[in-house]
């Protein structure tokens, strides 16, 4: 038989499509959830920052060490966590790291001892940061080329809105701030979305699987110690303008709604709003 008459390739019968363009963007919205919940619970803290000196007798430098302790727990777990989401999965992991998330939002709302709160603070910073890892490497398995960029638009879009939420919170939750404590509570009930978001995407992408074609997680490169040595001049820059813009503006924040209280003799809600504008212009 001559090349010109041989039979045609048979195409393999058991390969399916790609998932539809809305059911992506349904699971973009769906996994931003635990990300403005997420960025909710961080900032609950600033908008009752001068409540928890009157009522607890916490000091600034106490106040201070509530944001600074998720911060050094985040530094020593990013790495490894890194890793476990290569291993186990984006679906385990925001499961995981959504529910340290939203157990520590509850902690935090039911003690008033300091370190107890600074414990809370310390499960959130291992379990937060981690989330928004595992919850980028989610969008970059669903979405490619072009659509990666704006879908990780939307994502943190949404998440911002979280720290817009939080710092208004005493305009739309007005009722809550009766006391230090209601503030706290309803952060809890919004934390609860830092584990109910990542249940709904790991059943959504169980059931993606089950009908499309999700693709092949592409192999990992292995993690080498030594390589961080071998990065340029201009990757160091770049790292030490981020760690500058962190080191100004989270701080900042985190003492401005009771800073426009006490200086200006700003209303809670004026103040919350005026600190919201920096998450909402970025």
């Amino acid at each position: 038989m001559s090349a010109s008459e041989a039979p045609p390739v048979a195409q393999n019968a058991t390969s399916k499509p790609g998932p539809p363009s809305i059911f992506r963007w349904v699971v973009l919205v769906v996994i931003s959830g635990a990300m403005f919940a997420n960025y909710y619970v961080y900032d609950s803290i600033a908008p009752i920052a001068d409540m928890l000196k009157s009522s607890l007798g916490f000091s600034d430098e106490n106040i201070g060490s509530l944001y600074s302790v998720y911060s050094i727990a985040a530094v020593f777990v990013l790495i490894p966590g890194g890793l476990f989401i290569d291993r186990h999965g984006t679906a385990r992991a925001t499961i995981l790291f959504g529910a340290l998330a939203t157990a520590a939002a509850v902690l935090n709302a039911v003690t008033s001892d300091l370190y107890v709160m600074l414990g809370a603070r310390v499960l959130l910073g291992l379990g937060s940061e981690l989330l928004i890892v595992a919850v980028t490497c989610a969008l970059a398995k669903w979405f490619k080329g072009k659509e990666l960029g704006f879908a990780f638009g939307i994502n943190l879009t949404i998440a911002r809105l979280g720290s817009v939420a939080a710092d208004n919170s005493p305009t739309w939750a007005s009722e809550a701030y009766a006391t230090w404590q209601g503030p706290l509570v309803v952060a809890a009930f919004i934390g609860v979305l830092c584990l109910a978001c990542p249940i709904a995407y790991g059943l959504l992408e169980k059931y993606a699987a089950g009908k499309w074609d999700l693709g092949e997680a592409s192999e990992t490169d292995k993690f080498v110690l030594s390589d961080l040595f071998k990065f340029g001049w201009s990757f160091w820059f770049v790292v030490l303008l981020c760690v500058t813009f962190y080191s100004a503006i989270f701080p900042f924040r985190s003492f401005a709604i009771k800073f426009f209280i006490e200086a200006h003799e700003q209303t809670r809600e004026s103040a919350g709003f005026i600190n919201s504008i920096l998450p909402f212009s970025i």
